[in-house]
């Protein structure tokens, strides 16, 4: 492959990226079930890897796991709705076995199997998206990174929405109100969509996620393979398409405009 091919194949998969993110949080606009939103995950937004199922998971303050939702499995331990004690769920799965401790986008388990995107609110660990295979997966890099981009916007939804986090929005809701309601706004359907389609290439989106994670420039240099000054004039450019003069302003709008 050319160097021209190969800058070509990536634009695709970044716009395949961007389209199948877009796409996710249209669907999670209306407020779908959380059982639909795993069977469309399996069925719909990662049927090219053949997945056979998906599990939503939350932690409550007492380090209990409570299944919020599944599709595909057989097992009891999956039921949804069914708390496990710390004890259990270390002991029935090792898919969750490292979650609390990791500070990776995603993980893969031992066999390569299932793989596991982490939903932190204000940096800690409140649940999980868990997506399984029949068997052992090659692609774990490529399927991590698309799984990791869908698992964030389903663990905004969940956390957004869910009657069990009642303890994580009243401390959202302490934040300034501008910075809750904007979040809030991009699942309720009430944000403005003037510039939900804002051009922007893979490169940026992708600047654009770490910014929203807190970042900083050199981070985000070491995590995406460029040099800081290339994230630093990408991050102009950001600017001067969300209209916004820093970080903070720009993944608000960011999430108001449901961009990533």
């Amino acid at each position: 492959m050319s160097p021209r091919d190969h800058g070509s194949a990536e634009l695709v998969a970044d716009n395949s990226l961007s389209l199948t993110l877009l796409s996710l949080l249209d669907w999670l606009n209306s407020e779908p079930r959380l059982d639909d939103i795993c069977r469309g995950l399996v069925l719909a937004y990662l049927h090219q890897y053949e997945p056979s199922k998906a599990r939503i998971v939350q932690f409550s303050n007492d380090d209990s796991l409570t299944v919020l939702s599944d599709y595909g499995y057989l097992s009891a331990v999956g039921h949804a709705s069914k708390t496990l004690t710390p004890s259990q769920w270390r002991q029935s799965t090792n898919d969750f076995s490292k979650l609390l401790g990791t500070q990776d986008k995603f993980y893969w388990n031992r066999n390569s199997t299932a793989v596991v995107v982490p939903f932190r609110t204000r940096g800690i660990v409140s649940g999980a998206l868990s997506i399984g295979f029949d068997l052992p997966q090659r692609k774990t890099d490529e399927i991590g990174i698309l799984a990791s981009h869908l698992g964030m916007a389903i663990g905004l939804f969940v956390n957004l929405t869910s009657k069990n986090q009642a303890a994580t929005i009243e401390s959202m809701q302490s934040a300034p109100k501008s910075e809750y309601e904007s979040i809030r706004e991009s699942f309720s359907g009430t944000a403005t969509n003037s510039a939900k389609h804002a051009h922007m290439t893979g490169r940026q989106l992708q600047i654009l996620e770490g910014m929203i994670e807190g970042k900083t420039n050199f981070e985000i240099a070491g995590d995406l393979g460029y040099s800081v000054s290339t994230v630093r004039q990408e991050t102009i450019k950001i600017y001067q398409t969300l209209n916004v003069t820093g970080r903070r302003a720009a993944a608000q709008e960011a999430l108001r405009q449901k961009i990533v």
